[in-house]
């Protein structure tokens, strides 16, 4: 974005210079040779394009990490289990450290508090669900004339507002468990989301510059081994459990 804010006031300020800025910029193209005049422009938008794909790749995984953050926490104070307990500190730990490997590509969605639940998400919803109905009926009347072009949808926005709906879900879930349900739940939660997180990494690795790929895939060995560790407790959550209904059944 800051590339194309530059190129567009370059742009603007050779629009309002004099018609001689035009004619000795004329001139200097008919001496340069012309692999030069074609070459640098196309190495320097190749370098953007990657830049700008690096920033939205990083930023999608870095709320996925967010969200992690924000449930674990969550799981820390209320797990009963010792070694659940000890898990979702790993997690606050790790995809953490993560985050400051990710800064550098996309800054904002790395900040502590991005994905922190605003004051006005209920009061939004609210006025989202009371002008629906309105605007429906607007668009169903515009049956002449030209209609008004959608909006573009933007995805890492998108991202987002999905990421801060699944932290309200998981703890409002998490908030009805006690005692080992809570710990099953929450371990079953962070199978289904490494997972997700596993599948979502080997994707972006295809698509990300020689820069940022070591950089995922560091996140894709970390997610892999959250996943088998997570997969062993909710083994033994299992075993616990079982157990406490075999002795239940004797007495």
């Amino acid at each position: 974005m800051k590339l194309q804010k530059l190129v567009a006031v370059a742009v603007c300020g050779g629009c309002l210079g004099s018609a001689n800025f035009a004619q000795a910029q004329q001139q200097v193209q008919q001496k340069t040779p012309q692999t030069q005049v074609q070459g640098q422009p196309a190495q320097v938008g190749q370098r953007a394009q990657w830049q700008n794909s690096d920033q939205q790749l990083a930023t999608c995984v870095a709320i996925g990490n967010q969200e992690e953050i924000a449930i674990a926490k969550f799981a820390e104070e209320k797990a009963d289990n010792p070694e659940v307990k000890e898990f979702a500190k790993m997690l606050v730990k790790d995809h953490q450290a993560f985050l400051q490997k990710l800064q550098r590509y996309a800054p904002e969605a790395t900040r502590d508090g991005y994905l922190m639940e605003r004051e006005q998400s209920a009061a939004n919803e609210n006025q989202r669900n009371n002008t629906a109905q309105p605007r429906a009926q607007s668009v169903i009347q515009q049956t002449a004339g030209t209609q008004e072009a959608p909006q573009q949808l933007d995805f890492v926005a998108l991202h987002r507002e999905l990421a801060e709906n699944c932290i309200r879900q998981a703890k409002q879930e998490l908030s009805k468990k006690e005692g080992a349900k809570f710990d099953e739940c929450f371990i079953g939660h962070q199978i289904a989301k490494h997972g997700e997180m596993k599948n979502k990494l080997t994707v972006f690795e295809r698509h990300a510059s020689a820069e940022l790929n070591p950089i995922l895939a560091s996140g894709l060995e970390t997610t892999e081994k959250h996943l088998k560790r997570a997969e062993e407790l909710m083994k033994k959550l299992a075993d616990s459990d079982s157990t406490r209904n075999k002795q239940a059944s004797t007495k």
